[in-house]
């Protein structure tokens, strides 16, 4: 919008134009706007069935119209990282276990190319992570013994890594090892979520904990406990079920597919902003509510997508749906049954930007498309195509 301009002060402007060129520098040019040339977004599709499987990021600079086709497109990423990657600012970051290093990578007009390197070997894999700020990841998994809880924060800018390793209660008599999951920053905490397993086939702990650690002095504090539900949510590598809302409030959810297969059980508890207490007015038992969540996703105020297994599908393994949940009350406002159900549960799935859901799942039959939810309107409309002969659609980023 234009501000209206007395006269007088656009011509004393225009009398001055010319003695500030006098005075200007022969150096001083005006500067040349930078053209972005990365896509706004990144899909990654595989082709093949683990384990002979083959990987490729595709960019787009729209979700809403057209299309991107695999065939003779993208880059080729096996071999590099995985679709379980980390991304913000327009990077991938990826632990290669193989190889033993940390890596960050940058997606630009068909190219996967690597920006720095590390060698890396602290944990025995990423078992969750959250970011402190735009510049600082922190890490958690376990040591190869998978008994102790290890972390690492990393300087995304240059990679160098600092470890340790938090001193968590030990393992209950019963059990061997931990299992970790969601993990989220607020309020100068970062809180763990996990569990404890045994060799197979013993069960897994009928609990669902929380370690609460201080990130100033890095020192384990205390454990939330819940039995509620079963095990340590979900890794966002591969799929999300834990977030920050917009007042500070820190919401975790467990997957009923860590439950047993005759007591299965998923939950969602909140942490209070500036709490570091499960929120004992504020437990949402999914499955009392008569669902199976597997994945949760904030989409603003207090709503989130929920990634559930409708119980009803069978002979087929097209089973996880997706609803609107009202984070308040815990219960679904709207089913989705536009977007068809998904093959598996471990998929990124969805990203949210003004005002709308972007969302990409495998569809049983038909095309494939980016699903788009427009949070005001509870309405959903197709958007752009997928197509090129893959077998799977793995997950979908926001770039910049």
């Amino acid at each position: 919008m234009f501000k209206k301009v007395k006269l007088y002060s656009l011509l004393i402007t225009l009398a001055l134009v010319p003695f500030l060129n006098s005075c200007s520098s022969d150096d001083d040019t005006t500067p040349t706007p930078v053209e972005e040339t990365q896509e706004k977004y990144a899909v990654w599709l595989q082709i093949g069935s683990w384990p002979n499987t083959t990987q490729y990021v595709l960019g787009t600079n729209s979700l809403t119209e057209g299309s991107i086709d695999l065939t003779g497109h993208g880059a080729e990423v096996t071999g590099k990282s995985a679709y379980g990657i980390i991304t913000n600012g327009g990077f991938y970051y990826y632990y290669n276990t193989t190889t033993g290093r940390f890596s960050k990578f940058k997606y630009e007009k068909e190219l996967y190319s690597t920006i720095l390197e590390v060698p890396y070997t602290h944990l025995a894999d990423i078992s969750g992570f959250t970011w402190i700020n735009e510049t600082t990841l922190f890490l958690v998994g376990t040591n190869g013994d998978k008994n102790k809880i290890h972390y690492s924060v990393v300087d995304t800018e240059t990679l160098k890594i600092t470890n340790g390793v938090l001193e968590a209660p030990a393992i209950p008599t019963g059990f061997s090892y931990f299992n970790l999951g969601n993990v989220e920053y607020t309020n100068g905490k970062v809180f763990i979520q996990f569990g404890y397993i045994g060799d197979w086939p013993k069960p897994w702990q009928s609990q669902s904990n929380i370690g609460v650690v201080d990130y100033a002095t890095l020192k384990y504090e205390k454990t939330l406990e819940s039995t509620t539900s079963a095990g340590p949510g979900t890794n966002k590598l591969w799929l999300s079920s834990s977030f920050v809302d917009v007042n500070g409030n820190t919401y975790f959810a467990t997957n009923v597919e860590w439950s047993s297969i005759t007591n299965r059980k998923s939950a969602i508890y909140r942490i209070k902003k500036g709490t570091t207490e499960l929120d004992a007015n504020y437990v949402v038992n999914q499955t009392t509510l008569g669902y199976e969540g597997v994945g949760l996703w904030y989409i603003g105020g207090t709503q989130a997508i929920l990634k559930y297994i409708d119980t009803a599908v069978t002979g087929s393994t097209h089973l996880y749906a997706f609803a609107v949940m009202d984070l308040e009350t815990g219960k679904i406002t709207r089913k989705l049954p536009e977007i068809p159900y998904d093959g598996d549960a471990y998929i990124q799935n969805i990203i949210v930007e003004d005002g709308k859901v972007f969302m990409i799942t495998n569809a049983e039959t038909g095309k494939d498309y980016v699903y788009i939810y427009d949070i005001a309107a509870q309405t959903v409309k197709t958007g752009m195509e997928l197509i090129g002969g893959y077998d799977w659609v793995l997950r979908l980023d926001k770039m910049r």
